[in-house]
């Protein structure tokens, strides 16, 4: 049983040595099938695709109540059973119970997170207590964990593979972690604060998706200057179909980013800055320093009842750093020499800058002039760049790069129901034909699309029930104008074969437990397929072949070297954002108490002056718009991405060491040591089957020029 407050409690068909369920609980699924498609045959079709095409919203919480209704009597036949425990019962039991809301569960929060509407957002409400609620019950169920403990005291005497074994250490972890073992009224604060964090997760994304949408920038031709033409006409149609005049740009960073790397117009710079880095510390409603303060202040105390000093502590238990102290020391070990180069980048841009009366730079400067300075050096701009990379011929070069790799083939599915205009399906083949599963990619951004990007899965991989996998990409690039091709820049292109990277680990996934299926690893490894895969659309092999404009000419070979020889350039910038992201995410939940009147701003900004953060630098995500802590699973958990790159950086260097970046044995073991091994063995183990050894920072501070 897979289990998820952010998105879904697991839930289904229990089999193997439980009681029967009663019939009740089987009578109100098969009453509402009638009405609901939620509750029809797809949950056990072989593709197990949610009937998108005719679900309605308010399908969702019947389907869920109904499909919660059997799972509680489920888990309630585990606890009860009069049997001795055994593995069978308790723990492969547990597998098989909640199959069906796992389902529903899973399909609606892939669209809330993706296509959040009025209707969704209501239902939301309702559906998130719904899921803690249960998760509290089972997860904090003193009979159910006696059980599990039973089993996990004699663990050695155990007849059990190693798969078994490992998903019976996880088990007894994840009730452990959840509060199973304190007494009763430590078990009933823990429910309680559990609940409530889910309620202020839900308002903080709901507050920063409406803060979001207020903080759409209208501007004038004036305004425009420099921005180039496939730039101009998607912010045209933005607003044409806004019914407005002129050129409306979202407060989402795939808009932002470009928009200030052209715009020759400071003031028009210093707007769309504003209302991006705003976003959740304006002066209304969608203001999110008092969730910040009221999430930090639970996360505290429920650590404490778990008998950690601090939140970070208790978040870092179950992961490979193990530790704050270890997560912090990675950080400063590349926080430092980064901030040195990025105070020598500072200085080069005020040299240009002054030619524009410029003394002192700011934050909206700061991709301006990096972008001339850029051109200056290495005689190209971004805009050219652009028109080399069109979506679909990324599209074409994370397809051809997989199929070399791995020897899969790509067949699209445009029969498929989708939840959303604009999805893509494609079913995921061997070579020899044989379904992997099927991969589902919602590349363009919309008003009720949470910002950033990221991986869902729809089923995960189990062989236990021959369930093929089912992952959802995300993104949020830029929607062209209507007849016109969508153009991303290299960054863009490195976050499509990213979130492709987190797809992987759930498509090869090949485990006989779902709960520990894919990704379903720690924080600070689950970014390393990702960031594996990364590498291959900045090599220069890929890009040749596949960075083509809209005539099908390839990118000029100078104009590759310089992208090439500019990869390093402006690290300092960007690894001080990321990095200091990162401290400030783990410092805030090493706090054992929040002071009363905390303000997250002027805490956050006591904290970049100690750390000496350039005011034009600043951080990669402000607190008050910190969704992957306070919206999503990285509490105390930014620095994965940092921990992982260690780890991408070097296992990268295992194709370089082949003497070929497709080399077959290479991506052979990567597959079979990483990508498929899910949570069936610890992550330490896993890196180290594939290359051998564990890695440091070097690696990483090379991979970003930083060495």
């Amino acid at each position: 049983m897979r289990i998820n407050l952010a998105t879904a409690a697991s839930l289904a068909v229990l089999a193997m040595n439980v009681p029967v369920v009663p019939a009740a609980a089987q009578n109100a699924v098969a009453e509402a099938e009638a009405a609901n498609p939620l509750l029809g045959d797809w949950i056990n079709d072989p593709l197990g695709v949610p009937p998108y095409d005719r679900i309605e919203t308010a399908h969702y919480e019947p389907a869920l109540r109904a499909a919660l209704a059997t799972a509680r009597a489920e888990i309630e036949a585990i606890a009860s059973n009069p049997a001795a425990p055994d593995f069978a019962n308790v723990i492969e039991a547990l597998e098989r119970a909640g199959r069906a809301s796992d389902k529903i569960s899973a399909a609606f929060f892939n669209v809330a997170g993706a296509d959040a509407r009025d209707d969704i957002q209501d239902a939301q409400d309702v559906l998130v207590p719904l899921v803690t609620s249960f998760s509290n019950e089972m997860m904090l169920n003193p009979a159910l964990f006696a059980r599990i403990d039973a089993l996990w005291q004699q663990r050695d005497s155990l007849d059990l593979t190693s798969e078994q074994r490992r998903l019976l250490e996880v088990t007894h972890e994840r009730f452990t972690r959840a509060g199973a073992a304190l007494d009763e009224a430590s078990r009933a604060r823990v429910a309680a604060i559990n609940s409530e964090l889910a309620d202020l997760s839900t308002q903080f994304g709901r507050k920063l998706l409406a803060d979001q949408k207020a903080g759409d920038v209208l501007l004038s031709e004036a305004e425009m200057a420099g921005v180039p033409a496939d730039q101009r006409a998607a912010y045209a149609e933005a607003a044409k179909n806004a019914g407005k005049q002129g050129y409306l740009l979202a407060a989402t960073r795939s808009v932002f980013e470009p928009f200030l790397t052209t715009a020759a117009n400071r003031a028009a710079r210093e707007k769309v800055f504003k209302a991006f880095d705003s976003r959740g510390a304006n002066a209304n409603d969608n203001n999110t320093s008092a969730l910040i303060s009221r999430m930090i202040t639970l996360r505290a105390e429920k650590a404490r009842l778990m008998g950690a000093g601090h939140h970070a502590e208790f978040a870092l238990g179950n992961t490979m750093a193990k530790t704050p102290e270890a997560a912090m020391a990675l950080l400063m070990e590349i926080y430092e020499p980064a901030l040195a180069r990025a105070r020598e980048e500072e200085a080069d841009l005020l040299k240009l800058a002054a030619a524009d009366g410029i003394t002192v730079l700011e934050p909206w400067d700061w991709r301006y002039y990096a972008e001339k300075l850029r051109q200056e050096r290495y005689n190209f701009d971004d805009g050219k760049v652009k028109s080399y990379f069109p979506l679909d011929s990324m599209v074409a070069a994370l397809k051809d790069t997989t199929e070399k790799l791995y020897g899969i083939r790509f067949v699209e599915r445009p029969d498929l129901p989708v939840y959303a205009e604009g999805v893509r399906a494609w079913e995921i083949r061997e070579a020899n034909g044989d379904m992997i599963g099927l991969f589902f990619a919602d590349w363009f951004a919309r008003p009720t699309k949470r910002p950033g990007a990221w991986m869902n899965s729809l089923r995960s991989q189990s062989a236990l029930f021959g369930d093929m996998p089912i992952v959802v990409n995300n993104t949020n690039f830029t929607k062209p104008a209507p007849g016109q091709p969508a153009l991303i820049s290299l960054d863009d292109a490195v976050t499509l074969f990213h979130e492709f990277g987190h797809g992987l680990h759930g498509l090869f996934s090949n485990v006989t437990y779902p709960s520990l299926s894919g990704t379903a690893v720690s924080r600070d490894f689950v970014e390393v397929p990702s960031q594996i895969h990364e590498h291959w659309v900045r090599h220069p092999e890929v890009l040749r072949e596949h960075a083509r404009n809209s005539a099908g000419e390839a990118i000029p070979e100078d104009l590759l070297t310089s992208l090439l020889e500019a990869r390093m350039f402006n690290q300092g910038y960007l690894t001080v954002q990321q990095i200091s992201s990162a401290i400030l995410d783990m410092r805030i939940h090493l706090m054992t108490e929040i002071p009363e009147g905390f303000d997250a701003v002027q805490w956050e900004a006591e904290q970049l002056a100690d750390l000496g953060v350039p005011r034009a630098v600043g951080m990669r995500h402000r607190l008050p718009h910190f969704s992957h802590i306070f919206a999503g699973g990285y509490s105390a958990g930014y620095y994965a991405y940092s921990w992982s790159e260690a780890m991408d950086a070097d296992g990268f260097e295992a194709f370089k060491e082949a003497g070929d970046i497709f080399d077959p044995a290479t991506a052979a073991r990567l597959r079979r040591e990483i990508l498929s091994t899910g949570n069936s063995r610890d992550s330490e183990e896993s890196y180290t089957a594939f290359r051998g050894r564990l890695p440091n920072a070097d690696a990483l501070l090379k991979n970003r020029g930083l060495k």
